[in-house]
C-alpha cells in the first residue's frame, strides 16, 4: 500500500537542513519481555529561537464554504486565506489565518488558538526579523475531543524562500541514572501536529548514550572523520546504555514522567543490536536474505518519489564505486510497481541491489516508515549505524569505510 509522503526540510540562514521524507501515517515496534525500571522526572523548556526542529510547512489556501459560514472576521478583511497548524485524530483543528485590510497590501496573521473559528478575536502574529527568517511566537490552547486540554508554546515562522513554517517550541528535560552515572535526557514533540507526549513515534526521544554530556540530534562525521550517530532512541525498542539494555516503556501524555525499563532484548532493528531477518525481492526477481550476506551491508529504505533519497544518490553512489567488493548496498524501495522503480532507475542510476516493496521488512526496520533511513551491518550481522535523512549519508559512508578489509 502507499501512503501520502510529506518532505521536511527547513531553511535557516540559507541552510537547508536535509530532514527526510515521512508518511502521513505511523505504525509502533512491538513491546519486548522486560525487568526493572527507572523514572525519569521531566521539566519544560521553551526554545523561541528560529529552531529548525520540529519544523514543517504549513499551506495557506482559501477556506471552505463551511468553514467561511462558521469563522468569524475582522471587518474589511479581503483575500482571506487559511491554514490548520494543529490538526490530528482526537484534536480540535486550530487554523492560522491571513489577509489584507484597506489600504494596504500587507499581509495580516492571526491565529484561532482555541479551535473555535474566531479569527477576529484571535491571536494577530508579531513577526521578530532573523536572518533570512520572520518568527512569531504564541501560546495555543490545544483540546483534545476527550476533554483533554493543554496550553503549549509555539511558532509560525516566514522565510525568505517563500513558505511558511510552524512548529512546537517546547521540549523536555531530564537526567536517567545508571550504574552510578548520569545520562541527559531531552524529549520533543515529533511534528507540529502533535501537542501531546506519547511514548510512540509522534514523540523524540534523545538520551545521552556516549555519557560525553552532549545530545547529538542527527549524525555527523567528527572532525577526525569518526561518524557520530543520532543519540535517538525510539519507544519499545532497545538501545544500549550503561552496558545494558533498555528500552522507553512509557511516558505521560503532559510530559513529567518517563518509564525507562531494561530488556533482554537482543535482536533488534537499532544499532549495536543483532539485526532481524530481512529478506527482500529484487527487480531481477531473486531473493535476498540479509542472514547470507559475506561483506558489510549498507541498508536502505528509499522512495522515488523522495526528494532527500535523491540529494543523498551521489554520495551513495560514490560510496558503493569505492567499496566495491566489500560492500552490498541494498536499497528496498516504498514502491511495489517494478515497473516505475525502473524507469525511475533508468534517469536515477544506484549502484545498488534494488528490491521492491517488502512489507514485514518495512515493519520491522522502519516502522514509522521515514525515508531514506540507513542500516550499517557488519559481517557478524550486527547493525553498527542507524541515520535517517540525506544528511547522514557522510556519517554513514564513515562508518562503512571503518568496517571495511582495508581499514582495519
Amino acid at each position: 500500500m502507499k501512503h501520502p509522503r510529506t518532505c521536511t526540510a527547513a531553511v535557516i540562514s540559507k541552510i537547508t537542513l536535509l530532514v527526510a521524507c515521512l508518511p502521513q501515517i505511523a505504525s509502533g515496534q512491538s513491546s519486548v519481555r522486560t525487568v526493572p525500571a527507572v523514572i525519569v522526572r521531566l521539566d519544560r523548556v521553551v526554545d523561541s529561537s528560529p529552531s529548525p526542529l520540529g519544523l514543517s510547512n504549513i499551506f495557506f489556501a482559501p477556506p471552505s464554504p463551511e468553514i467561511q459560514r462558521a469563522m468569524r472576521r475582522g471587518e474589511g478583511w479581503t483575500g482571506i486565506e487559511i491554514a490548520d497548524i494543529v490538526d490530528g485524530d482526537g484534536l480540535r483543528t486550530i487554523y492560522a489565518a491571513r489577509f489584507k485590510v484597506p489600504g494596504t497590501d500587507q499581509m495580516h496573521y492571526v491565529v484561532d488558538t482555541a479551535g473555535n473559528l474566531d479569527f477576529a478575536h484571535g491571536q494577530s502574529l508579531t513577526f521578530q526579523p532573523w536572518p533570512h527568517i520572520e518568527v512569531a511566537n504564541l501560546s495555543l490552547d490545544v483540546h483534545t475531543t476527550r476533554g483533554t486540554h493543554r496550553r503549549i508554546p509555539y511558532q509560525v515562522s516566514r522565510s525568505d524562500d517563500g513558505y511558511t513554517y510552524a512548529r512546537i517550541t517546547e521540549y523536555l528535560t531530564g537526567r536517567m541514572r545508571v550504574a552510578g552515572k548520569d545520562y541527559a535526557v531531552k524529549i520533543r514533540g515529533a511534528y507540529r501536529e502533535d501537542p501531546f507526549y506519547t511514548p510512540g513515534p509522534g514523540t523524540v526521544f534523545l538520551i545521552d548514550l556516549d555519557g560525553n554530556g552532549e545530545i547529538a540530534e542527527k549524525p555527523s562525521v567528527t572532525r577526525d572523520g569518526a561518524p557520530a550517530a543520532a543519540e535517538q532512541v525510539m519507544a519499545r525498542t532497545p538501545f544500549m546504555l550503561g552496558k545494558q539494555a533498555w528500552e522507553v516503556a512509557d511516558l505521560d501524555s503532559m510530559g513529567s514522567r518517563l518509564v525507562v525499563r531494561q530488556t533482554k532484548t537482543r535482536v533488534a532493528a537499532v544499532e549495536d543490536f543483532e539485526a532481524p531477518q530481512l529478506v527482500a525481492t529484487t527487480l531481477n526477481g531473486r531473493k535476498y536474505q540479509l542472514s547470507k550476506r559475506s561483506d558489510v551491508v549498507l541498508v536502505e529504505f528509499w522512495s522515488v518519489s523522495c526528494g532527500f533519497c535523491e540529494k543523498a544518490r551521489p554520495a551513495a553512489n560514490e560510496l558503493a564505486d569505492a567499496e566495491r567488493g566489500k560492500l552490498t548496498w541494498l536499497a528496498i524501495a516504498h514502491e511495489t510497481d517494478r515497473a516505475e522503480i525502473e524507469r525511475f532507475l533508468a534517469a536515477h542510476p544506484m549502484n545498488a541491489t534494488v528490491a521492491l516493496y517488502d512489507s514485514a521488512a518495512w515493519t520491522t526496520y522502519n516502522p514509522t516508515g521515514v525515508t531514506p533511513l540507513f542500516f550499517v551491518v557488519d559481517k557478524k550481522g550486527v547493525i553498527r549505524f542507524r541515520g535517517a535523512g540525506a544528511s547522514a549519508i557522510d556519517a554513514v559512508a564513515a562508518k562503512v569505510k571503518m568496517l571495511s578489509p582495508v581499514a582495519r
